[in-house]
């Protein structure tokens, strides 16, 4: 069997992915994923409208996707080697590796490069603001690139993603992947290629671990079943696949890091011998197996918590489609001196996925936070992805909200991160995570909807889209302002908890 970019991809989400792809019976896999199935959906037509405009525009583009399979690999070969200007899901197989990019582009010395063409963002920022290459992206390219070297048609090290913007962004593989991080990407291919070897010789077996982006894997169901019967670290928040690994031998379970003696870790300098996890880190972890060790066990706080008394409270949450780039609600549940009887639930939804649903549902939204005495109130939201977004609307909508004005709407006097600035550095709990779903769910609280997730908002929201069904429309919003009221539980659990 070849080695593949999708191989890559599985590995880079989870090596036990990969092993059970290969290795395990498929009869145990989930159904298939709803919002995954519209991510590739959504891939594919964008792909195929871009395909349209550029063969359009006149170039010369050979399309061996009409080619049987097991004639494709040679139809690339010759028109590699005849110099066609631009190849269509062409098949390069060389030694352990197959690879089909979208296309494979001529460049000006001669040379061919893999160009993928993806429907998000061919790059991140980071909190400071400087680009990131996708990791990812950069992982199929290195298969694409080092099978042109293999073949004879490229000595360079880049490839292109051709992104939901039209831009095409360079990958120079070669380059370190940030200041702190000396590896290049390259470098990192080759490891991750390495790594896959193993797996597909069984050289290497592979252990589960639970993390967030499980949900949306087809394994999930029977790997959280494995993680909870061996009771693996990873159940332990924040404590992750790499730190499992980094951990195997000393501890194998939840119960032998939450009965373990953390003097017995440490040496008279204060160092553990634990890469990556110092004496700080380890006493969390050992806290928080503690709580998970303990069916009778409370959450703890390390300090008092004080919230501010403001008349009106703000519970904020916002659903937004990558798959589109469209933020198309912004959800406010308002509560007036601390009176729940109060709660005002306040949806500003886009009607449709454009530039101006979009820009008039933020309007709406700035509308109502103008109406409001700007001393009366406190906005609590969870996690940073609520004011990373509004900075990438102020830089679509500057007529609607100024930068300066989302950072005014951040600022600390006037909003609090229930999750940066209270749950993670003053508190533990006896839950897997620490996602607002699983904390408001300790306390009490249900969702009214039997799937809540973010990814299956963006799945209705796409559906309602299509047939303006009132129960799609009215099922996003419930399950909006359950998000919303669910901080609420969350912030009165602590005060009562404190109490």
């Amino acid at each position: 069997m070849k080695i593949t970019a999708s191989h890559l991809y599985s590995f880079f989400q989870c090596p036990h992915r990969l092993w059970r792809d290969l290795h395990d019976n498929p009869a145990d896999r989930d159904a298939p994923n709803e919002f995954v199935e519209l991510l590739w959906e959504h891939g594919i037509q964008h792909e195929k409208k871009l395909l349209e405009e550029f063969v359009a525009s006149g170039v010369e583009v050979l399309d061996c996707s009409v080619i049987p399979k097991e004639k494709r690999a040679q139809a690339t070969l010759e028109a590699l080697q005849k110099k066609v200007p631009y190849i269509y899901h062409g098949r390069l197989e060389v030694d352990e590796l197959l690879g089909e990019p979208d296309l494979l582009e001529l460049r000006p010395d001669g040379q061919y490069q893999a160009l993928d063409i993806k429907s998000g963002m061919g790059s991140t920022e980071d909190d400071n603001g400087t680009e990131k290459l996708k990791k990812h992206y950069a992982l199929q390219l290195g298969l694409y690139t080092d099978a042109l070297r293999r073949l004879g048609f490229a000595d360079h090290y880049e490839g292109i993603i051709w992104d939901s913007q039209k831009e095409r962004v360079l990958y120079a593989l070669d380059q370190p992947m940030g200041v702190r991080t000396p590896t290049t990407y390259w470098e990192m291919y080759e490891d991750i290629l390495m790594k896959a070897r193993h797996i597909f010789e069984k050289s290497k077996t592979t252990k589960p671990a639970l993390a967030s982006i499980c949900k949306l894997c087809h394994w999930y169901s029977t790997c959280k079943k494995e993680c909870e019967t061996k009771n693996v670290l990873s159940l332990v928040p924040e404590l992750g696949r790499s730190k499992q690994e980094g951990l195997d031998g000393i501890f194998n379970t939840v119960e032998d890091l939450a009965t373990m003696n953390i003097e017995d870790q440490v040496d008279a300098k204060g160092k553990t011998g634990i890469p990556g996890i110092g004496k700080p880190t380890l006493e969390k972890f050992h806290r928080r197996a503690k709580l998970l060790n303990d069916e009778n066990s409370k959450p703890l706080f390390h300090e008092p918590i004080v919230f501010p008394k403001k008349p009106i409270e703000l519970f904020f949450d916002i659903e937004a489609d990558p798959t589109q780039e469209i933020i198309y609600l912004h959800g406010v549940v308002e509560r007036r001196n601390g009176d729940d009887s109060t709660n005002k639930f306040y949806g500003f939804t886009a009607t449709e996925v454009s530039l101006e649903a979009e820009k008039k549902a933020w309007q709406e939204f700035w509308d109502y936070i103008r109406s409001l005495n700007p001393d009366d109130w406190v906005m609590y939201y969870y996690s940073k992805y609520e004011r990373t977004q509004y900075r990438v609307l102020a830089q679509k909508f500057p007529e609607v909200a100024t930068p300066e004005e989302v950072e005014w709407l951040f600022e600390e006097e006037r909003a609090i991160d229930l999750y940066y600035d209270i749950v993670k550095p003053k508190t533990d709990w006896p839950t897997y995570n620490y996602s607002v779903k699983s904390l408001a769910q300790y306390l009490g609280f249900n969702w009214r909807d039997t799937n809540p997730s973010g990814a299956a908002s963006i799945q209705w929201f796409n559906e309602w889209c299509k047939d303006k069904s009132p129960e799609k429309l009215q099922r996003i919003l419930d399950y909006n302002e359950d998000d919303c009221i669910a901080m609420i539980v969350l912030k009165d659990g602590i005060e009562k908890i404190q109490k």
